[in-house]
């Protein structure tokens, strides 16, 4: 199991879930933004409309639309073997 972090507008970080496949992880951002927008009713609803993922700092780093906030996830595979990982699910 790899860590998921949320960073949040400020830079600050923490940990939100264990994922052990590319799949996981989608599925833990969205629970987390559903979770967001069920703590914050009056708030505009986020919804996440694209996902870009690069690597950086030997973290995957996911891109979900907010401009500020990020999810990392620390996993050593490459793109194409998570790729190959989730298709086999």
């Amino acid at each position: 199991m790899a860590k998921l972090w949320f960073q949040d507008h400020r830079g600050q970080e923490r940990v939100i879930a264990d994922c052990e496949t590319l799949n996981d992880v989608y599925a833990e951002i969205d629970k987390f933004i559903a979770d967001a927008n069920d703590r914050w009713p009056e708030k505009r609803k986020f919804q996440r409309l694209y996902t870009r993922i690069w690597k950086e700092n030997d973290r995957w780093k996911f891109d979900v639309g907010s401009w500020s906030e990020f999810f990392y996830w620390e996993n050593p595979k490459t793109y194409e073997e998570l790729e190959r990982e989730s298709r086999n699910e």
